[in-house]
């Protein structure tokens, strides 16, 4: 009971950082009515369904069990760590077979409205096959236990379908979705057949294998001429190097390039750039419909008389966490250089909400403005983001 009560109050905490509601119930698959125990569980994640076999991952479930997170997911003990909390799930979704992961939406879709989706996927390390096509469907009716490709439209996948290749860390996949109104159902999955799906043969172990994991499932109402549930940021570069600016949002979204002097450079979610001097970029899309805008500038800079640090995520410490509005920072490491150093605090959509220059390797932080919820602090020196941690307020 005490461990059910504290996934309710995690969850109501990412309610709030938004400051809107996720229309996707149990969304890190937190809620259980039961440990899994064996694979082929996902309905324990109240109210998921479908499948027919999709297995759910907690750090709750025995060790024999290979559904432990982080230690043995998989029988192969392939360490995964979940996106939010502590569960996730994993899928077949190539070469031999095919499950799905679906939940009835908290809300109908309205006509014409426009809603931002976002998951997080990762490859199971030990699968032969690499693949595309990781996607999500909004549909109005739930369809039935299929062994076989639905072949339904993929509404949501990274920009431009990649293979997904990453077993290390969690990659978004999220886009914009304009409603046809009454979709009511989200399902996560491959829905194209193996003969239309792109496939990278990662080893030859005779596995055979497409598995991927699953967490973190959203959608959002989104406002198209409002604050959007993504920023494009400034940044500097060491003269030489190559930086890419944007983002890989799919679904609706098709943003234009523009040099700051009005020449075209591609159609595309996010663009590499080379500057050999200070340069700024105009990127211009709409969302569903509403015209929207915004300038990058990309600082570049000459190497000579900057000294590279380095920190391990040992040495940063952020206590109490959770917290209720104030936070001790603490570095441990002796060679850090403190000059120059800033604290961003970012929410889970990656906005910017507070930013804090540090003064000492020792200080507290206040964060009684920002909202109850979840958020992720990242140690910035200048402009190079050296680590990441995620706290939590309440």
């Amino acid at each position: 009971m005490k461990r059910i009560i504290y996934i309710i109050i995690l969850f109501s905490f990412s309610r709030q950082v938004l400051g809107q509601t996720n229309l996707v119930p149990n969304w890190s698959f937190e809620m259980q009515s039961s440990c899994p125990t064996t694979s082929s569980q996902l309905y324990l994640a109240i109210p998921w369904f479908l499948g027919p076999s999709t297995d759910l991952f907690d750090s709750c479930a025995p060790i024999s069990s290979n559904l432990n997170v982080p230690y043995v997911v998989g029988p192969n003990h392939d360490t995964a760590y979940a996106k939010n909390g502590h569960a996730l799930i994993g899928m077949h979704s190539y070469y031999n077979g095919r499950e799905y992961a679906q939940v009835k939406l908290t809300d109908t879709l309205k006509p014409n409205a426009c809603y931002y989706v976002d998951f997080y996927t990762r490859r199971y390390i030990l699968c032969d096959w690499a693949i595309n096509n990781i996607a999500a469907n909004l549909s109005t009716v739930p369809f039935t236990n299929p062994s076989a490709p639905l072949q339904v439209p993929m509404h949501i996948t990274r920009y431009g379908n990649p293979v997904i290749k990453d077993t290390s860390n969690w990659v978004q996949i999220a886009g914009l979705y304009k409603a046809v109104g009454g979709e009511s159902y989200i399902t996560l999955g491959n829905f194209q057949t193996d003969s239309n799906t792109t496939a990278n043969l990662i080893y030859n172990n005779g596995v055979g294998c497409g598995y991927y994991l699953f967490d973190a499932v959203a959608v959002y109402s989104l406002n198209p001429a409002g604050i959007l549930p993504w920023s494009y940021t400034d940044t500097t570069i060491i003269l030489g190097n190559s930086v890419y600016i944007g983002n890989y949002i799919g679904g609706n979204f098709n943003p234009v390039w523009y040099t700051y002097s009005g020449n075209f450079i591609a159609n595309n979610s996010g663009i590499t750039v080379t500057p050999t001097i200070t340069s700024q970029y105009i990127i211009q899309f709409t969302v569903c419909g509403v015209p929207r805008a915004d300038t990058i500038k990309v600082t570049v800079i000459n190497d000579v008389g900057i000294v590279e640090q380095s920190i391990n995520s040992s040495d940063l410490i952020v206590s109490p966490n959770p917290n209720n509005g104030l936070i001790n920072l603490s570095i441990s490491n002796k060679d850090f250089l403190i000059q120059n150093s800033t604290v961003k605090i970012y929410d889970i959509f990656n906005r910017e909400v507070k930013t804090l220059k540090l003064l000492g390797k020792n200080q507290d932080l206040p964060l009684q403005d920002i909202n109850n919820g979840v958020y992720y602090l990242q140690l910035y020196q200048g402009e190079k983001m050296l680590l990441t941690k995620k706290i939590i307020k309440q």
